[in-house]
């Protein structure tokens, strides 16, 4: 009786610590901001690179990151008429669309606009994230700072646009606003972590033999100590050029790869050295000045599909095989080219949009083919808080779509062994087999009122995988089934979260 007694008490605690950690969440995503406030740093980030500079912005003049930086959603038309000075960094995302956690507030700057209300003592500047391979190129920063000079706000400097912004090879200070007036030397030394070194242990075809792209699983290892992460992080890896490339680009520009070349500190042939680095099509650049012309390839970010508790790094990557049947850079390094044994260069990237705060909630985990990355990220957590910490957890529903129905694919056991151990609900979509939904929104159709029962005990919707295809008819068909302002309410609650890229 007395066992009971304790068990029973430590249940108790353990759900009231929970209800104390959302409530101090809920706490921050809802900020009064003081009439007072002189500079306050607005965010809208998907992958957390916006996030990233708001906060080290906030390190810089000595902010606090709970008071004075908020994701752009959480920005009333009133709290801004009560701030000096306001720096918004705006990630553009998808075809120049907004974050999830900034896509409310053009229609609060219509709507101020409409009211004829005027924002004429508000002084503000845009730092604009985005990519210019796309059309759009920063779109949703262009779209707010229009909106923030028609309700007559003062800009404190041009629009500042970011392309591919890289915080290692970026300079800090000169990304910057002028008028927030940092010693260069201060702001430049809050860089972020630096890069770790991992070597591949694991490599496994999840679909061999079925003619698609093929799905691997990669198991990594950290060199020294491991770093920290949680589900929902991103890890940043540095793609390599096979050596075939390397060599057919050396002979063809007559350059002698076997040269020793000393830049930044190191000495290496300068073959090694362009293994990381864009090899153009044409080249006149003289082997003196190659090392610091030519750029390094673009980083590639990947949904980590373990916890740090797992004591090893898993990701789920597609091979990407483009339309003239050339394969992707990073993906094909990943799955073909490094070998097992070899060191990869990776960057932990910490996005707060996608922890899940609260695990004693339900959650809906929704995802197609490399999706299941994310969405086995936030089972892992779960199974490591109810396994080795003796938590409570809500229950979890995972649906997920994949190609061939074949059981004896190493992804549909691995789907096997996930409900027979860890998962409560397993739903499961084939776009080629037979007698099953298509898709994973067909799933959301024909259970729709199972999923609205979850929500309403107050589960989470977690969305990971392609935006282009999945992600857009998953969020399309949530509004259809839900509403656009059910699920706006979820997306503010920080219950609908979507890693999609």
């Amino acid at each position: 009786m007395e066992s009971l007694y304790i068990m029973v008490t430590a249940i108790v605690a353990w759900l009231i610590l929970c209800v104390v950690m959302w409530r101090l969440h809920r706490a921050k995503q809802h900020i009064n901001i003081a009439t007072d406030a002189s500079v306050l740093i607005v965010y809208s980030s998907q992958t957390g690179n916006a996030l990233t500079i708001a906060n080290r912005c906030a390190q810089a003049l000595n902010l606090s990151e709970m008071s004075d930086v908020l994701p752009l959603n959480n920005l009333s038309i009133e709290h801004l008429s009560r701030i000096k000075k306001v720096l918004f960094v705006l990630s553009t995302y998808g075809d120049g669309e907004a974050p999830d956690n900034g896509n409310l507030f053009n229609d609060r700057l219509t709507q101020a606009l409409d009211e004829s209300i005027t924002l004429e003592q508000v002084n503000y500047s845009v730092i604009a994230l985005g990519d210019s391979s796309y059309p759009d190129f920063c779109a949703f920063g262009h779209q707010v700072n229009n909106g923030l000079k028609a309700l007559k706000a003062q800009p404190l400097s041009e629009l500042i646009t970011l392309d591919n912004y890289d915080e290692e090879t970026t300079r800090f200070s000169d990304i910057i606003p002028a008028w927030l007036d940092l010693n260069n030397t201060q702001i430049d030394k809050t860089q972020g972590n630096s890069s770790y070194n991992w070597q591949l242990v694991e490599r496994e075809v999840l679909n061999p033999n079925c003619g698609d792209e093929l799905l691997v699983k990669i198991g990594l290892k950290c060199l020294g100590a491991t770093p920290i992460w949680q589900a929902g992080d991103l890890i940043d890896i540095q793609p390599r050029n096979s050596v075939e490339i390397v060599e057919n680009w050396l002979l063809k520009h007559v350059f002698d790869g076997s040269l020793w070349l000393a830049h930044q500190g190191h000495q290496q042939p300068l073959s090694a050295w362009l293994l990381e680095r864009e090899l153009p099509e044409k080249c006149y650049i003289p082997v003196s000045d190659l090392l610091t012309q030519l750029p390094y390839l673009a980083k590639r970010s990947y949904s980590i599909a373990s916890v740090t508790e797992n004591k090893q790094l898993e990701l789920i990557i597609r091979l990407l095989q483009k339309d003239d049947k050339s394969f992707g850079l990073a993906s094909s390094f990943l799955s073909h080219h490094c070998k097992i044994g070899e060191l990869i260069e990776g960057k932990i990237r910490s996005v707060k949009a996608h922890h899940i705060i609260n695990n004693t909630q339900p959650i809906i985990l929704i995802g197609s083919g490399s999706g299941l990355a994310g969405l086995k990220a936030q089972i892992a957590a779960r199974t490591y808080a109810q396994q080795s910490l003796n938590q409570v957890t809500g229950s979890m529903w995972l649906i997920y779509g994949e190609r061939r129905n074949n059981l004896q694919l190493p992804i549909n056991q691995h789907l096997l062994a996930l409900k027979d151990t860890k998962i409560d609900k397993l739903s499961c979509t084939f776009s080629q087999g037979n007698n099953y939904p298509k898709y994973v929104q067909d799933i959301l159709v024909s259970d729709q009122y199972i999923i609205k029962k979850w929500l309403d005990d107050g589960a989470i919707i977690y969305v990971c995988g392609c935006l282009s295809g999945m992600g857009e008819s998953v969020h399309q068909t949530l509004i259809d089934t839900l509403g656009q302002k059910t699920l706006d309410n979820l997306q503010q609650e920080q219950r609908y979260i979507r890693d999609v890229y």
